[in-house]
C-alpha cells in the first residue's frame, strides 16, 4: 500500500486530477440520492401521523395524498364500536414564489393529529383563516407571528410556528381542514382519514370491518407498507441512476490514468519482474494504487456532496426535498461504490502490467507508444493530419478517453431526448393534435394537482374567438400489472372524444364502462368484456391505440365517471381550446388569462415551458449537464497532461528546431478538441442506443419515448467541444511554455 502511495505521489498532477474526477462522481451519487430519499421520505411522512392507530385512504390511489374520500365515510367509521376518533386530512402541493413544491396540510384544529405539529412559537390554529408555518418556512421567508401569509390567493394570519423534524413538513404550512377544502376545491372530501382507537389491540378487527363495508378503501396500520411504496422506491433509486453515469465517466478516466501509468513504467515493471517479482505482486501494486485513488476520491466526494447538501439546505426552494440528515447507509453505499470502482477500474491495467514479459519490458522506452497492429499502422499512413496522428500513437488511451466521455455525452443526449419526448407527448395528449391553446390551473406544482372548475370552461367557451373547448381530467391509479396507470376522463360531446382510435370494441357510453390502451391491455392481459378493478368494478368495452404511450398505457372513461372515481366533482385538469382563427392564438391566450386569473393559458406548443413539472425537469438536467462538463473536463485535462508529460522531449526537439509556442499550443489543443468531437460521435450513437434499451423495460419503459431535436444535438456537440477546449487549455499552455533545453533533458 505504501509503495502504491509513493507511485501516486510521483505524478501529483495526474493523481490530483484523477481523484477529482472520482470525487465528483461520488458527490453526484450522494447529492442526487439525498434528494431522491428526501422526496420519498417527505411524501411518505406527509401522509402519516404518529398519533393514528389506523389510516384509511382510497384503495387504488397511486399515492395516498392523491386519493379522495367523502367525509360521510369518516362519519360512519366514527360510529363503529372501538373507534375513539376519526379526523380527515387534506394534503396539497402548491407553487409559491419561494418554493415550486410547497406542502400545505389541512387539519381539523380540534383533532388529535394537531399534536403532531410541535409548536415552538405562538399557538396552534383554532379556526379558519389561520395558518401555522413550519420552522424552515418561517426562517426562509422571514415571517413572524401576527403577519399575513398567502396560499392560493387567500390571506391567512400566522398564529404559530411548528417543527416536526420532517423537512417536507417543516418547509410547509398547516391550515384548517375547512380552509384546505375550499382552497383545493375539495368540498366535503379528504385525502385520507386518521383513526384513533380505544384499544389498539382491536385494530385488526376494525380494519376488517372497514374494508368489508367499503370495498374502495384501503386501511393501513402505522408503519405498514402500502402501494405507494413502489412509487417512493423510484424516488430512492433515482439518485443512483442519475449519479452512476458520472461515476462511470470518472471510473473510466481512472482506468485510463492507470493504464498510462503502466505504459510509462514499462521498463520499471520489467526490472521488477526480472529481479523476482511475481505477476500477483505486480498486479497487487497496480490495484493498490487504484484502490488508494478510489478511497481518497470517495472520501473527498462524500465531503463535497455533504457540503453541497448543507448549502442546498439553506435554499427555500430546495430544502424541502432533503430529509434533514444524510442517511449513514448512503455514505456507506457511496464509499463501497468508490472502492468497487477502484477495483474494477484498476483490474485491466493491473492485469496488463502483470502480463508484461521481463525482457521485452526492459527493452521498451518509457512511454513508448502501443499500437493495435497492422490496422492502426495502415490508418496512420492514410491520415495526414498531425493532430490525428498524435492521437493514434496512443490508440488505447484515445479510445478509452473517447468512450468514457462518450458515455457521459450519450447519457446527456438520452436525458435531453426523454425531456423533448415528454414535452411532445404531453402537448399531443392535452391538445390531441388539434387544439390551439391549453389551459392549466395557475400555481399548480404538478400536472396531477391541476384542478380547474367546470365554470371556467363554460366562461371560456363563450369567448367570441373560441370555436370549442374540450375538458380533460387526468388521474393516476395503481392496479395489478400496471403500477403507474393513467386515467383520462373526457366528455363524449366534445372534440377530444374523437381523438381516440378504437381497435377493438367501442368507446365508453355510460357509467362503469372503460376503454383501455393497447399497452395497458397487453401488460394486464385484459380484453374486451373483462373486468377492471379501480375502486369499483369497470367493464372493458374497448381497446384503443393512439400511438402515444401516455395514453396507450392508460384508460379512458366518461368525464362524470372519472370525476366521481377520482373524487374531483365538477373539476378538470386541463382545457383544450380550439379557435376560429388559429393565427390569433397568442392574443386570445392573453385575453383568456386576464379574464380567468385562476388558469394559465398558452399556445399548445409552448405550454410545457410554463408548467412547473417541466421547469423542474429542466433544472435537474441543467445540473447534470454542468456535472458532466466538470467531470469530463477533469478527465480530458488528465489525459492531455499525461500526453504532454510523455512527449516532453519531443516537444523540446520541436521547439529547438523552430516551432513557435503558438504552434505547439495549437497542436495540443487540437488533440483535445479532436477527442471532444470523437466523444460527441460516440455519444451520439450511444444515447439513442441507451434509449432503445430503456424502452424495453416492461413497466415504465414504453412511456420513456425519446425525441432528438436539433437543439439537443447542438447541446451535446457544444458540450463535447467545450470539454475538449477547457480540458486541453492548461496542458496546451504548459506544453507551449516548455523551454527547449529543459525539455530535452527531461526523462
Amino acid at each position: 500500500m505504501l509503495l502504491g502511495l509513493k507511485n501516486l505521489l510521483r505524478r501529483k498532477g495526474r493523481t490530483a486530477l484523477t481523484t477529482i474526477g472520482i470525487a465528483f462522481g461520488i458527490a453526484a451519487v450522494v447529492i442526487f440520492s439525498a434528494f431522491g430519499t428526501g422526496m420519498a421520505q417527505g411524501f411518505a411522512q406527509a401522509s402519516s401521523s404518529s398519533e393514528a392507530d389506523l389510516m384509511v385512504s382510497q384503495k387504488d390511489a397511486m399515492m395516498i395524498i392523491l386519493g379522495a374520500l367523502d367525509e360521510e365515510i369518516g362519519d360512519e367509521i366514527a360510529r363503529l364500536r372501538g373507534v375513539a376518533e376519526v379526523t380527515g386530512t387534506i394534503v396539497g402541493i402548491v407553487q409559491m414564489p419561494e418554493s415550486p413544491y410547497f406542502l400545505v396540510t389541512g387539519e381539523d384544529p380540534h383533532s388529535f393529529v394537531i399534536s403532531h405539529y410541535r409548536i415552538i412559537t405562538g399557538r396552534a390554529i383554532t379556526s379558519r383563516r389561520q395558518v401555522m408555518l413550519g420552522r424552515q418556512t418561517a426562517e426562509n421567508q422571514k415571517k413572524n407571528i401576527g403577519e399575513r401569509f398567502t396560499i392560493n390567493g387567500t390571506s391567512y394570519q400566522i398564529v404559530g410556528i411548528y417543527e416536526t423534524g420532517t423537512s417536507f413538513e417543516d418547509n410547509g404550512a398547516v391550515i384548517s381542514l375547512e380552509d384546505a377544502q375550499r382552497s383545493f376545491d375539495k368540498r366535503r372530501q379528504v385525502n385520507y382519514f386518521n383513526i384513533k382507537l380505544h384499544d389498539v389491540r382491536q385494530a385488526e378487527a376494525i380494519r376488517t370491518q372497514i374494508e368489508e363495508r367499503w370495498d374502495d378503501v384501503s386501511v393501513l396500520r402505522s408503519g405498514e407498507p402500502s402501494k405507494q411504496d413502489e412509487i417512493l422506491a423510484m424516488y430512492n433509486s433515482m439518485g443512483w441512476f442519475l449519479g452512476m453515469f458520472a461515476i462511470i465517466v470518472g471510473g473510466l478516466g481512472m482506468m485510463t490514468a492507470l493504464l498510462m501509468s503502466v505504459f510509462e513504467r514499462t521498463r520499471e515493471i520489467g526490472v521488477l519482474r526480472a529481479v523476482g517479482w511475481r505477476r500477483r505482486r505486480v498486479m497487487g501494486m497496480i490495484l493498490s494504487e487504484s484502490m488508494l485513488l478510489a478511497l481518497i476520491g470517495g472520501l473527498l466526494g462524500i465531503a463535497l456532496g455533504m457540503g453541497t447538501l448543507l448549502l442546498a439546505g439553506q435554499s427555500s426552494a430546495l430544502s424541502g426535498f432533503l430529509s434533514g440528515t444524510v442517511d449513514p447507509a448512503l455514505i456507506v453505499q457511496a464509499m463501497i461504490t468508490a472502492l468497487v470502482l477502484g477495483f474494477v477500474g484498476g483490474l485491466y491495467p493491473a492485469w496488463r502490467a502483470s502480463r508484461l514479459a521481463p525482457v521485452e519490458a526492459m527493452r521498451s522506452e518509457s512511454g513508448a507508444p502501443v499500437h493495435w497492429g497492422w490496422f492502426m499502422r495502415g490508418l496512420s499512413r492514410l491520415v495526414r493530419s498531425e493532430v490525428l496522428r498524435n492521437l493514434m500513437r496512443r490508440p488505447t488511451r484515445t479510445l478509452m478517453t473517447a468512450i468514457s466521455l462518450g458515455i457521459g455525452v450519450g447519457f446527456i443526449l438520452l436525458l435531453l431526448g426523454i425531456a423533448d419526448g415528454s414535452r411532445d407527448m404531453f402537448t399531443q395528449l392535452t391538445s390531441a393534435g388539434q387544439a390551439d391553446l391549453i389551459a392549466e390551473q395557475e400555481g399548480a406544482s404538478d400536472a396531477t394537482f391541476s384542478s380547474i372548475n367546470e365554470r371556467v370552461a363554460d366562461r371560456i367557451s363563450f369567448h367570441p374567438a373560441v370555436r370549442s373547448v374540450s375538458q380533460l381530467l387526468f388521474g393516476t391509479a395503481s392496479v395489478e400489472g400496471a403500477p403507474f396507470f393513467l386515467i383520462y376522463g373526457i366528455d363524449p360531446q366534445e372534440d377530444y372524444y374523437l381523438h381516440y382510435r378504437i381497435q377493438e370494441g367501442r368507446m365508453p357510453e355510460r357509467a362503469r364502462e372503460i376503454a383501455i390502451g393497447r399497452l395497458a391491455a397487453n401488460g394486464m392481459e385484459k380484453g374486451v368484456g373483462d373486468k377492471l378493478r379501480l375502486g369499483s368494478s369497470y367493464e372493458i368495452v374497448g381497446i384503443f391505440e393512439n400511438g402515444q404511450p401516455y395514453e396507450d398505457a392508460g384508460a379512458v372513461m366518461l368525464l362524470k365517471e372519472a370525476q366521481r372515481m377520482l373524487g374531483k366533482p365538477r373539476q378538470v385538469s386541463f382545457l383544450s381550446i380550439s379557435l376560429h382563427d388559429p393565427s390569433q392564438a397568442a392574443a386570445v391566450a392573453v385575453e383568456l388569462e386576464r379574464a380567468n386569473p385562476e388558469v394559465i393559458v398558452s399556445q399548445a406548443a409552448e405550454m410545457t415551458e410554463r408548467m412547473q413539472d417541466f421547469v423542474t425537469m429542466n433544472a435537474v438536467f441543467s445540473a447534470l449537464v454542468t456535472l458532466m462538463f466538470i467531470v469530463g473536463g477533469v478527465v480530458m485535462a488528465n489525459v492531455m497532461v499525461m500526453s504532454v508529460f510523455e512527449r516532453t522531449q519531443e516537444i523540446g526537439v520541436l521547439r529547438a528546431v523552430g516551432w513557435s509556442r503558438q504552434r505547439v499550443l495549437r497542436i495540443v489543443l487540437g488533440e483535445s478538441l479532436a477527442l471532444g468531437v470523437l466523444s460527441a460521435v460516440i455519444g451520439g450513437a450511444l444515447g439513442p442506443a441507451l434509449g432503445v434499451l430503456i424502452q424495453m423495460e416492461p413497466t415504465m419503459g414504453a412511456m420513456l419515448v425519446t425525441s432528438y431535436t436539433t437543439g439537443s444535438i447542438i447541446t451535446v456537440i457544444v458540450l463535447s467541444i467545450a470539454i475538449g477546449a477547457v480540458g486541453g487549455l492548461l496542458p496546451a499552455w504548459r506544453a507551449s511554455n516548455l523551454r527547449p533545453v529543459e525539455a530535452l533533458r527531461y526523462e
